[in-house]
């Protein structure tokens, strides 16, 4: 476990760099940012290695799960030194950052790894072990909606969204309405284009156009690509592909052959419900921690979390 520790240690410290300057900024401008948060608009990621904020949420996200999934890996023996401290520094500092940043998409994925990781805990591990971690990762996030205030009014925000959904108004400026708008868009492409897509060149296009049937209030700037991965997919390559996209969850799950590989599980939770905000095989950015996550899941032993004793 020694080269995960490392590796968990490296990619948390990576991520906190520029999450750390994100709200270090966002706090020195804290009014003007919670009002723009109020209109739907992400907080910048400052020194982000030109990561956009969705893209660096998902990152921070994997990083937080992989470093939670080490720390209670660990033996006893690899329990005193200045690795494991650092390391539960790191993944308590990114898991506030992520929160203060508020990046929908990557907290709704690593609420879902989470979620595995719980499990994880209730299956292998005594309650008693456990509890305070798990109080814990019930108990910081009510205290960041309580007190975080770019939480909270993002959470405004998704609700007059929602209501803009829900009652069907004119969606532009409204984040998640024009990504509903985006979704109904491109089902209407794969209606008429199910098996083979419309082609990886000319999908930005006909999805652009096609927005004249589905809402012509729309605004040209706001005509964005699906933000779904199995929608993109479906659209440019038709659902045979999108479905093989999906077939690598399955067999991921089954690669854990009954034997609770809950890494490889909470990493492939945690990808693909950002899959369903954000197109993530459509970037580099996103690419890179779809593959890489996954192949860390594949490298942990097969029974997932094993205490030592």
């Amino acid at each position: 476990m020694k080269q995960h520790i490392i590796a968990a240690v490296i990619i948390n410290y990576a991520l906190y760099l520029p999450a750390v300057v994100s709200v270090y900024n966002y706090l020195s401008n804290k009014e003007l940012f919670d009002d723009l948060i109020l209109q739907s608009k992400p907080l910048p990621i400052e020194f982000g290695y030109g990561i956009l904020h969705i893209q660096f949420s998902i990152l921070l996200a994997c990083g937080i799960l992989y470093g939670l999934f080490v720390l209670i890996r660990l033996d006893k023996n690899s329990q005193q030194g200045l690795l494991f401290y650092g390391l539960i520094g790191l993944v308590f500092c990114n898991f506030i950052f992520i929160h203060i940043l508020s990046a929908r998409t990557g907290l709704l994925g690593l609420y879902a790894g989470i979620a595995i990781f719980c499990i994880s805990l209730l299956a292998t591990m005594p309650f008693k072990t456990t509890r305070w971690l798990l109080l814990a990762i019930f108990v910081v996030p009510v205290l960041m909606v309580l007190f975080s205030s770019s939480l909270k009014n993002r959470i405004v925000n998704t609700y007059a969204d929602l209501r803009v959904v829900v009652e069907n108004k004119d969606a532009n400026d409204y984040s998640f309405a024009m990504r509903v708008k985006a979704w109904q868009n491109a089902v209407s492409v794969i209606k008429e284009h199910p098996m083979l897509g419309v082609g990886l060149g000319d999908a930005e296009l006909i999805l652009f156009n096609n927005f004249q049937k589905v809402d012509h209030k729309l605004a040209p700037e706001n005509r964005k690509n699906p933000h779904f991965q199995f929608l993109e997919t479906a659209v440019q390559s038709g659902l045979i592909c999108a479905f093989l996209f999906l077939l690598i969850a399955v067999l991921g799950c089954l690669k854990s052959n009954g034997r609770r590989n809950f890494v490889l599980i909470g990493f492939i939770a945690l990808l693909y419900t950002a899959s369903c905000f954000e197109s993530i095989l459509e970037s580099q950015s996103n690419v890179i921690p779809f593959v890489f996550f996954i192949a860390i899941g594949l490298a942990f032993p097969p029974k997932g979390i094993e205490t030592h004793h």
